[in-house]
């Protein structure tokens, strides 16, 4: 369930964030919704794919962090075991909402800071305060800030790169099955990747169309993440592995 409500310094003067990524803190997620931004970390860590949303048909890209849903192989009883942790993730239990205002006579929908108060991250007894003693934001509220300002135009530049790669039709279903030590396999369906043949065989007008939009460089750091899927693959055998043992 959540509880998404208008974060102002009154209401919430006594909130804190509880610190950390565990399992035991709402992060136990098979896959979060990325940017063109986080690619060059993002590649390092993750399989950056395509799902399409339902809901606007555009091919939004994600990261996965198991073979299952809602397991992600990354969290340890340390914590998260990565060098980078997606935007999506870092910002919770914060997001953003719009409200609507007047400027010049015309209505406009302002974007402003929401937050879940029934996340496991929000506290009033421990963990970082939101607010500053005489209601001013803290380092961490500015920085969730910048986080969910960062989220806010990537989504607009999710749609855009969408729109390109389906005008060269470079996006491709793919279904993945993958074998573990023990014999089992699983199976990732609903999957879209990089045709990489058809973006070999683009003629120079098509590159230059993703350059101007700044998408050549995405699309190799969407392909240098495939190797990532064994790093799934590990991470999962390893899981096996010792609750065998």
């Amino acid at each position: 369930m959540t509880n998404h409500v208008l974060l102002d310094n009154v209401t919430h003067k006594g909130l804190r964030i509880v610190p950390g990524y565990g399992r035991e803190l709402g992060f136990e997620v098979g896959l979060t919704r990325v940017f063109p931004i986080e690619f060059t970390q993002l590649q390092m860590e993750y399989p950056i794919v395509f799902m399409r949303n339902k809901e606007t048909g555009h091919f939004e890209p994600v990261v996965l962090f198991g073979l299952v849903e809602n397991e992600n192989l990354y969290l340890t009883d340390a914590g998260w075991e990565a060098r980078y942790i997606p935007l999506t993730i870092r910002r919770q239990p914060f997001l953003i909402g719009f409200q609507e205002s007047l400027e010049g006579g015309m209505p406009q929908n302002t974007p402003v800071v929401h937050v879940d108060m029934d996340h496991p991250k929000v506290s009033t007894t421990e963990g970082e305060p939101v607010f500053l003693e005489h209601g001013g934001e803290s380092p961490l509220l500015e920085q969730m800030t910048s986080v969910l300002m960062t989220i806010h135009q990537g989504k607009e530049a999710n749609e855009t790169f969408s729109r390109v790669l389906v005008g060269l039709d470079l996006i491709e279903s793919s279904t993945l099955e993958f074998a573990m030590d023990n014999g089992e396999t699983f199976t990732l369906s609903g999957l879209h990747i990089i045709n990489e043949e058809r973006l070999r065989g683009l003629n120079g007008s098509a590159l230059e169309t993703l350059h101007q939009h700044g998408h050549l460089r995405d699309l190799y750091m969407m392909l240098a993440s495939m190797p990532n899927f064994r790093k799934l693959v590990d991470r999962k055998n390893s899981t096996v592995n010792s609750s065998a043992a």
